[in-house]
């Protein structure tokens, strides 16, 4: 199983590696950021065949399509998305706004997902209390895989499908911070996590884990309604990467 772990006292984000090396023990900043640079590992492993679906969103510049750095053959088509740096060196995120659409087609090829990563900024809050918006979907029938962040007055909530389970949990949330989350479908218990802390852990009919709709394809920062020509609830902020796995995989805590 891959766990994603701090190395050696530094924590990980994607796009940005922050060290906390003592003065003695690295003589220039550069060094640093050389050793960072070896040490941290690619966001989209290759050749990883349980990395179903992968978007680094690194790419310079974006093209109308981008293909999946995962291990199944499908490709995104983006629509009104400009390419943002993130971090240092490569690093780049997918900036959307209210007419922004990326919309992978159906294949069979990303099923039995176990597990949602998305690591994400909203830079405005939904509209009203109960609103939402949409981080990844492929519509709500099972075997659905869909990940949601709602306004909860005075906090916010989370809502992730997989397979049969749809679960909602209370969580920690804040406009124009990067936040990663992760959805885990572990032994049939829906497990929820902010920036590698747990904020939920529920029973549910995962086991069989998430798939692509038929035909309605998979939406990343929106609402899926039916494929590509009926998206709503876009997210107002930028996706930094997205993962799905065919297995469970639990992040380490920061």
């Amino acid at each position: 199983m891959l766990l994603l772990a701090a190395i050696g006292g530094c924590g990980f984000q994607h796009g940005q590696f922050v060290g906390d090396a003592a003065p003695h023990d690295i003589d220039t900043d550069s060094a640093v950021d050389a050793m960072i640079d070896a040490a941290a590992p690619p966001f989209c492993a290759p050749n990883d065949p349980h990395l179903r679906l992968c978007f680094s969103f690194d790419q310079v510049p974006f093209t109308p399509m981008l293909a999946n750095e995962g291990a199944a053959n499908v490709s995104a088509t983006l629509t009104n998305v400009t390419r943002i740096p993130v971090g240092t060196g490569s690093g780049g995120a997918a900036q959307l706004g209210a007419t922004s659409e990326i919309f992978v087609p159906y294949s069979a090829d990303v099923s039995a997902i176990r597990t949602i990563e998305v690591w994400y900024r909203y830079d405005s809050e939904p509209t009203s209390n109960g609103a939402r918006m949409g981080l990844v979907d492929s519509n709500v029938i099972p075997p659905n895989i869909s990940l949601f962040f709602y306004r909860a007055d005075p906090t916010h909530q989370l809502r992730c499908g997989l397979g049969n389970a749809t679960v909602t949990w209370d969580a920690p949330l804040m406009a124009g911070t990067w936040l990663r989350l992760s959805c885990v479908c572990d032994a049939d218990h829906m497990k929820m996590f902010v920036d590698g802390m747990m904020v939920g852990d529920t029973p549910g009919d995962c086991a069989a884990g998430g798939a692509f709709v038929s035909p309605d394809g998979f939406v990343i920062g929106a609402n899926n309604n039916g494929g590509s020509a009926d998206v709503t609830e876009p997210l107002l902020g930028a996706i930094d990467g997205i993962r799905l796995w065919d297995m469970p995989v639990l992040p380490a805590q920061f």
